[in-house]
């Protein structure tokens, strides 16, 4: 399945949150999100720099994604590779 359209759930001049729902195993930026973000902040001279992303709820495929507006542009990717990896097992308790 597709993700859904991402909507903002939080935006200021220092940040934005989208949600929206996708189905993966882990978080999964979309870049109609990046692009969401990008231009909310750019409206205030800001560059959106990805703070991370988790899902809404443990029983939900909605997951929050997180951005900071600010004045320097910061390097997304060790954030995006820090969440993309995939556990290799599953605990059962």
């Amino acid at each position: 399945m597709a993700p859904t359209t991402p909507m903002a759930e939080y935006a200021s001049e220092n940040a934005i949150s989208i949600r929206y729902s996708a189905y993966d195993t882990v978080p999964t930026l979309t870049a109609e999100a990046q692009d969401m973000a990008v231009k909310h902040c750019a409206k205030y001279g800001k560059f959106a720099n990805y703070r991370g992303g988790n899902a809404a709820n443990a029983l939900t495929t909605e997951e929050i994604h997180r951005f900071a507006c600010e004045r320097r542009k910061t390097d997304d990717g060790s954030v995006i590779a820090g969440q993309s990896r995939r556990p290799g097992y599953v605990i059962i308790n």
